[in-house]
């Protein structure tokens, strides 16, 4: 029975990594790399799988070796344990399964669908456009702010979690809170299942029925409108130009991080609404993300 419980236990925390990453990319795209609101996924609904499945592993990994590796005396503020050496280990092991995901889910979605939900290809020291020295260090960094910020509170919630979904020993399971966990669920697996032949199946009917055509003419025509309007905009602003020493600091970070400092992003995987098309097909409007 225990072995149920930590495996519902773990389906709530998967589809709350999801959602929270989800939210966290949303605001990323927005303001760092697509510079627009986007929809981050290959899905329709709020979620990523690739966060759901990082926050199990960060989870269980940070739980693992507190755990069986007491003695080491591993940070953790209710024991009143300070940071220490020791903690390296767990954050250096949690970067490294991290980027490994990342590495999988990558090759997944570029060899299994034919999209790329990311690209790294304009990121210098690359791996196939799926993984980068920069992002890496991102992920030891988040591992960094999990298990020093995070972690305590996830751990409790996970606890306080457990105990109301399966009430007091010897009581039974909470049906209300289970019943919505699998409507939740439900729902996300039927987006899953559409998903996965989603790129194919609408793009053979648009073209088929040739709404692609009259869409795409009219999605041309809002964005000459909508950039037009965002021109006369900012004329109509005051202009602020930036300091040298500023513009020298950007174009020097630029130069170390991409291959082409004039473009952020590789063009050609993204569609021009920021959402990723199949590389294999040559009649879908192609943007990118530059700023």
């Amino acid at each position: 029975m225990i072995r149920m419980e930590i495996f519902i236990l773990c389906l709530f925390l998967f589809l709350m990594g999801c959602f929270l990453g989800y939210l966290l990319e949303v605001f990323f795209r927005r303001f760092f790399s697509a510079k627009k609101w986007v929809n981050p996924g290959f899905m329709k609904g709020p979620w990523l799988p690739l966060y759901g499945f990082g926050l199990l592993l960060m989870f269980a990994l940070s739980t693992a070796f507190h755990k069986n590796f007491a003695d080491w005396n591993l940070y953790d503020p209710t024991l009143s344990h300070g940071p220490n050496v020791y903690d390296l280990i767990p954050i250096l092991v949690m970067g490294v399964t991290m980027n490994v995901l990342e590495l999988l889910a990558g090759l997944i979605f570029v060899k299994g669908f034919k999209v790329r939900l990311w690209d790294y290809s304009n990121m210098k020291g690359n791996f196939m456009g799926i993984l980068c020295p920069v992002f890496s260090l991102i992920w030891v960094a988040i591992s960094v702010l999990y298990y020093y910020g995070a972690h305590p509170f996830v751990y409790k919630m996970a606890t306080d979690v457990f105990g109301f979904m399966f009430l007091e020993e010897g009581k039974g399971l909470n049906f209300g809170v289970i019943f919505l966990l699998g409507v939740a669920y439900g729902i996300f697996l039927i987006d899953l299942v559409g998903s996965i032949g989603l790129f194919s199946k609408v793009v053979r009917f648009a073209k088929e029925s040739g709404l692609s055509k009259r869409y795409e003419e009219f999605r041309v025509e809002l964005r000459k409108k909508k950039e037009e309007a965002a021109e006369r905009f900012a004329l109509s602003l005051p202009k602020k130009e930036k300091p040298e020493t500023i513009e020298k600091i950007e174009k020097a970070v630029k130069k170390a991080i991409y291959i082409d400092p004039e473009k952020e992003s590789a063009s050609g995987n993204y569609g021009e609404d920021g959402r990723p098309i199949k590389e294999d097909d040559p009649d879908q409007k192609r943007g990118h993300l530059d700023k």
